[in-house]
């Protein structure tokens, strides 16, 4: 990787205005990438907690009903 190549999409001669909003350009969408990343792994970590909340209810339920069953 250059020194350049987050002006690769720079036209020539382009002033220090465009220079400006291409570069903040690029930060928005670099942004908002790692923006719906985190809320993508947040929601997998949400779904992963809930399913092992969901696990660990079954097994008490489990264990509370071999409890009440009464051995021969």
């Amino acid at each position: 990787m250059s020194d350049n190549d987050h002006l690769a999409n720079l036209s020539d001669g382009a002033g220090c205005a465009e220079v400006w909003e291409h570069l903040s350009e690029q930060r928005e969408a670099e942004a908002a990438e790692a923006e719906a990343e985190a809320e993508g792994d947040s929601d997998e970590e949400s779904t992963a907690d809930a399913e092992t909340a969901d696990s660990t209810e079954d097994a008490d339920a489990e264990q509370e009903a071999a409890a009440k069953v009464p051995c021969p």
